[in-house]
């Protein structure tokens, strides 16, 4: 990843900024099969419909958005086909990751194309178990959805690939090498590549995981 703190705790306009009448877009991974955008949009303004050569996916971290007619608000997310016609309006100052890979394979799993996901509600808690829901799975990009039951967590491990994390609710504890730091609904972490990190649940708790490898 490039363009954003790693090892820190984030809030949406850590990834980018929104300024009055603009659009502002930043490059976080870039890759030979996909990348991802952090984008800003002021109130009201749009990105004209278009067709694109992959697959995108769009996932609110601020404000709302009216993408191919649907309305997405913070913690929800959306996937298109690739040549799919569609338009991005901001019906509130907002700040979105934007996500586009090719799919050489049938590598989206779990989710439809077209509707609404939101986020937090695509699985449940189970009693004293971490649950793991894959949205798109390949080998060199995955994004997941994992939910842990309270006092659950994840043991210290390190990843090939740096690793954005988006809390979407609860508190946990997450260590990155030899600091420590809470976490809540709202904010965000990048993993660096090849460095330990642990997450611990201290309530019910449901995240987001981008892992770039």
């Amino acid at each position: 990843m490039r363009n954003i703190d790693k090892a820190k705790l984030l809030v949406p306009s850590d990834f980018v900024p929104v300024k009055k009448h603009q659009t502002i877009s930043k490059e976080l991974m870039f890759k030979k099969d996909y990348h991802i955008l952090a984008m800003g949009l002021y109130e009201n303004t749009d990105i004209s419909p278009e067709y694109y050569a992959e697959t995108k996916g769009y996932i609110v971290l601020e404000g709302k958005l009216k993408i191919g007619g649907e309305l997405i608000y913070k913690n929800q997310g959306i996937f298109f086909p690739e040549r799919q016609l569609f338009q991005i309006q901001a019906l509130e100052d907002s700040i979105f990751l934007e996500i586009s890979y090719c799919e050489k394979e049938e590598n989206m799993e779990n989710i439809e194309k077209g509707k609404v996901i939101n986020l937090k509600d695509s699985l449940d808690y189970v009693k004293g178990a971490i649950t793991n829901l894959d949205i798109v799975s390949k080998k060199d990009l995955k994004i997941m959805i994992l939910a842990f039951d309270e006092g659950e967590g994840l043991k210290p491990h390190s990843a090939p690939g740096d690793a954005l994390l988006l809390a979407l609710e609860g508190t946990a504890k997450v260590g990155v090498g030899e600091n420590e730091f809470m976490i809540e609904a709202g904010k965000q972490i990048v993993f660096p590549k090849d460095i330990t990190h642990s997450v611990e649940a201290k309530t019910k708790f449901k995240m987001l995981l981008i892992l770039s490898i």
